[in-house]
């Protein structure tokens, strides 16, 4: 873990900052390609941990790259993935029985048990899918940047990493979003003083985020598709469901476990739920210094786009997540807030845990998340 046990962050030199363990191009491949989907997620998980420590050491230790909220984006996935929101999900339907029809409270617990299996096994093809495009990028970044200290080799690398990125697989500008966040991350590395690199990070980030939420719009919609009761349910019926599955689930079933600042000794976890103003356990969530009052244009204009209460935590909460404007609104305050917070670059399991899991092995047991 970069924090050492006083909480402050230690020199690249010491053993608590493990840059030992590089994630390749290649090994992207083959942790995509893992067919176990639980071992498939740990995996993923650990290796934007190991690629957030890598891009660390390219943009300095003091804003953290979109990989760090990939890395405790997936071990949350990880709970759906497990099935192991079935005990949440039975007590979010009996406390909203009384606005669901008789008929379809009579097959609750079937009901749960077949939306859990959509849920995981949708947010099992999403963890995968984003892996693969954006563990891909970071690998690359890092592989070509790496050494690169003059500017004339970083301009090289840049048109390296340009060259690599692939074709749009969105059909909505994702390769465009992806190349602007490759030269958001170059010119942080080029930035004068740390509000200027702490912005161009941010753009990088949101560009990243922007990316990713596009590319899961089908595995979110399918995930938070209610089971049908019946194939001879009317069309208001369905639509009713629909949106009521999507409203209670974006309010009391899908959060984000962050780690507490001492997640290292007490494996406590700060949960975000998606239906909630950023921050809304702590009501004094301002954002850092460095991102307070911006200057950098195309971050104010991405932002203009995305964040529908400018400046402000207040009104960040997501009515329906599986509108992507809900999603980017809640994202963009998500990214700002915690972008400073070095809670963020804990080693997401044990040692032991992550010894097994970089090895592509379970390890026994399993990592409660």
């Amino acid at each position: 873990m970069p924090l050492d046990a006083a909480g402050t962050w230690p020199t690249p030199t010491s053993p608590a900052w493990d840059v030992t363990c590089r994630v390749t191009v290649e090994e992207v491949a083959e942790i995509a390609a893992t067919t176990d989907p639980v071992l498939r997620n740990l995996r993923i998980t650990q290796a934007y941990h190991d690629l957030s420590i890598e891009m660390a050491e390219l943009l300095g230790p003091d804003n953290v790259s979109w990989c760090c909220f990939g890395t405790w984006a997936s071990r949350t996935a990880g709970r759906f993935i497990r099935g192991e929101g079935i005990p949440r999900m039975v007590r979010l339907m009996t406390a909203f029985a009384h606005r669901v029809p008789e008929r379809i409270q009579a097959v609750g617990p079937q009901l749960v048990a077949r939306a859990v299996r959509q849920v995981g096994d949708n947010v099992s093809i999403g963890n995968r899918m984003v892996f693969q495009d954006l563990g891909l990028l970071y690998a690359q970044l890092i592989q070509e940047y790496t050494g690169a200290a003059d500017p004339t080799a970083q301009d090289h690398a840049l048109e390296r990493c340009v060259a690599a990125v692939g074709t749009d697989a969105t059909g909505q500008g994702g390769r465009e979003l992806l190349i602007a966040a490759v030269h958001s991350y170059h010119a942080a590395m080029r930035a004068r003083d740390a509000a200027e690199r702490a912005e161009h990070i941010l753009l990088a980030n949101l560009r990243i985020g922007l990316h990713e939420q596009i590319r899961l719009q089908e595995t979110i919609t399918e995930a938070l598709v209610p089971v049908q009761v019946s194939p001879l349910a009317s069309p208001m019926l369905r639509k009713r469901l629909t949106q009521l599955w999507r409203t209670m689930a974006t309010a009391h079933l899908m959060d984000l476990r962050m780690p507490a600042p001492d997640f290292q000794q007490t494996r406590r976890l700060t949960i975000q739920h998606l239906g909630a103003d950023i921050g809304r356990a702590a009501l004094a969530v301002t954002f850092p210094p460095d991102l307070t009052h911006l200057s950098n244009i195309e971050l104010k204009a991405l932002l203009y786009d995305i964040d529908r209460t400018p400046n402000t935590v207040l009104g960040s909460a997501a009515d329906d997540w599986v509108e992507l404007s809900d999603r980017m609104n809640f994202i963009a305050d998500l990214f700002r807030s915690w972008q400073q917070n070095q809670s963020l670059f804990q080693q997401p399991f044990t040692p032991d845990q992550a010894t097994a899991i970089r090895a592509g092995t379970l390890p026994t047991p399993i990592p409660p998340l």
